[in-house]
């Protein structure tokens, strides 16, 4: 019983609307009618044949595809990580947009490099536990932000978040988590407390959307482009970039922030602490800076 229903999942899942098959797979994209159409063609006995090797043929090649790509299909969250493991084992890419029906993903994949995660709106909880993750990309929204758990994932080189619950101790050691971490992007990750960011490989960070003051701290030896861009300005604490060449700072106007004495000393130690950027550019649309 448990077989049969296990078969009609996958099957639910590979003859699904939304565009889950390999992009070069133009017969099965065909609409129903075109297919039926054709198959009026052959003789009664071998309709049937037909049909079962046309399923066959679809959970073979999704064994073999290494990208799947899927917009607004409502996906079950205890259905579809078995589903990536068991119909799709050679997955490289794995893009989901605007994908509802999940409160939490586990994705356990050895071979996943690539993974982005747009606009998932129902997702709290995500645990990934892919040892040849390269590139994370997660937008998720910013009035309910996901959590994520990373249990093994010490290949990845990208890291873009935006939306997501930080711990403030995510990044402390990124030389034992993420010794491989070049660019890190954390945007729209409004939070208090003090960010610590720890790493020997990090070329490239941006913080984006910070419109709540936050405390920064930061050992990146070997960083090249710092970026800090929000409403709200940083409190630069421990600040170690000895190999900055570019610094690009936007702060806008924000009503519930005066810009009095302790906003331009904070101002003036962000500028102590960037002193080692070869190149500084500051934009700002208010007239008081």
């Amino acid at each position: 019983m448990r077989r049969n229903a296990r078969k009609v999942s996958w099957e639910r899942f590979l003859e699904s609307k939304d565009g889950i098959l390999d992009p070069k797979d133009r017969v099965s994209r065909l609409p129903d009618n075109v297919l039926q159409h054709m198959m009026s063609f052959l003789p009664p006995s071998d309709k049937d044949n037909v049909r079962f090797l046309a399923r066959k043929w679809r959970r073979l090649s999704a064994q073999n595809q290494t990208v799947l790509s899927l917009t607004k299909h409502r996906l079950n969250e205890l259905e579809f990580p078995n589903i990536l493991i068991d119909e799709f084992p050679s997955l490289e890419f794995l893009s989901l947009t605007k994908c509802p029906g999940m409160r939490n993903l586990k994705l356990v994949n050895f071979k996943l490099v690539t993974v982005h995660l747009n606009y998932c709106g129902s997702l709290k909880n995500l645990y990934l536990n892919t040892p040849n993750l390269e590139t994370l990309y997660f937008h998720g929204p910013r009035v309910r932000p996901c959590m994520i758990e990373f249990i093994n994932c010490k290949k990845l080189r990208t890291f873009h978040l935006v939306g997501v619950a930080m711990n403030t101790m995510m990044f402390i050691n990124c030389n034992e988590s993420f010794p491989l971490l070049q660019t890190l992007t954390l945007a729209g990750c409004d939070m208090s407390g003090c960010i610590n960011i720890s790493s020997k490989s990090l070329y490239k960070l941006s913080f984006i959307g910070f419109n709540k003051p936050v405390a920064l701290t930061v050992d990146a030896l070997n960083l090249d482009s710092f970026k800090y861009n929000g409403s709200a300005l940083a409190r630069f604490q421990n600040i170690n970039l000895p190999c900055l060449t570019i610094a690009y700072v936007e702060l806008y106007p924000n009503l519930n922030e005066k810009r009095d004495n302790i906003w331009f000393t904070r101002f003036t130690e962000m500028l102590h602490c960037l002193k080692h950027a070869k190149r500084f550019k500051f934009s700002t649309n208010s007239e008081k800076v």
